[in-house]
């Protein structure tokens, strides 16, 4: 059986990912140390749904634990190579950055060290590593090309991660393997992260909630549908050498309007609290995918309409214990 590990399984898009590839019959390695950094149920939640299948072997680890991290693939790659290591384990989240950088640094700069040194150990040939939009910093650019301005990160958080794409950057070139860096703009869907706004949003209308609006609600993002994000991710372990694309939907739509459909779909009013933006938070983000579509024949499918009536049909479906996740 063909072989992958997945890094941050118990996460929103770990946790797709490894369904797609048990899907098409991988035997997934999944890795996670379950931490805090959003209500701990939800991860709880997904792992337990992916422990029903018999090709999903989950292990509790810290990528920034080297050791232990060794001794799982070592163990995992014993009869068979696996595929690639898709690295998704990461510390997120833009304002949590300034408040404890350091995790952010250790699992998200040295944990990505730790993966790609194993990577070579062990005669990995695929190395796919989760990055972000936030690079590309509060750039005023109409749509963020990889040519782009990414040496001016404005939160931890993506600074962390530009840190990490260098470090691979390097790491390839001496070393020669395959890696290719996927920088994801604002994932979102069902199964999602509680402190994103999406599932924010959907749960406060539900739970008839004030929602916290930052700013004038004009800011725009480049939402982009978990399902998409995954796919993706899947093609992109065909590629050599050194890779760096973008995965968005192309079509970035403002807050404002995120909450108009939230409410479109709940027939309820959102309850809005203003409040001053904050500095770590961008104005904009829109995704240049020429090149990820010229190599990976990949692009978006899911718009955000038809998007955020899956999601909010999935948090409906799974009102009884989602009531209980904190946002």
């Amino acid at each position: 059986m063909k072989k992958i590990i997945i890094t941050g399984a118990a996460g929103f898009i770990g946790f797709h990912t490894a369904k797609l590839y048990i899907n098409k019959g991988y035997f997934v390695l999944g890795i996670d140390n379950l931490n805090d950094s959003y209500d701990y149920k939800i991860k709880k939640f997904r792992i337990k749904e992916l422990q029903k299948f018999e090709s999903f072997l989950f292990k509790k680890v810290d990528i920034s634990n080297k050791d232990k991290l060794s001794k799982e693939l070592a163990a995992f790659s014993k009869d068979s190579i696996p595929k690639a290591i898709i690295n998704l384990a990461a510390r997120t989240g833009v304002r949590k950055s300034t408040e404890n950088p350091n995790v952010y640094y250790m699992t998200n700069v040295i944990g990505a060290l730790n993966i790609a040194e194993l990577v070579d150990k062990y005669k990995i040939k695929n190395l796919i590593h989760a990055s972000t939009s936030s690079v590309y910093g509060d750039s005023k650019e109409k749509k963020f090309t990889l040519n782009s301005e990414t040496s001016k990160p404005i939160s931890n958080y993506a600074a962390s991660k530009k840190s990490s794409e260098v470090l691979l950057y390097a790491f390839s070139r001496l070393n020669n393997i395959n890696v290719t860096v996927l920088r994801f703009f604002t994932v979102y869907g069902p199964m999602g992260r509680p402190d994103m706004s999406p599932f924010i949003f959907i749960e406060s209308n539900i739970r008839r909630k004030k929602i916290s609006l930052f700013g004038n609600g004009l800011q725009k993002r480049d939402f982009t549908y978990v399902d998409d994000i995954v796919s993706g991710i899947f093609k992109s372990t065909k590629l050599k050498g050194f890779n760096i694309l973008n995965l968005g939907n192309n079509n970035p739509i403002s807050i404002k309007y995120l909450l108009s459909l939230v409410e479109k779909n709940t027939k309820k009013k959102n309850i809005i609290k203003e409040k001053s933006p904050l500095p770590e938070d961008v104005f904009y983000t829109s995704a240049d995918i020429s090149k990820t579509k010229k190599l990976l024949n990949w692009s978006p499918t899911t718009n955000i309409s038809e998007g955020i009536k899956k999601t909010y049909n999935w948090h409906i479906e799974n009102i009884k214990w989602i009531k209980n996740i904190k946002i």
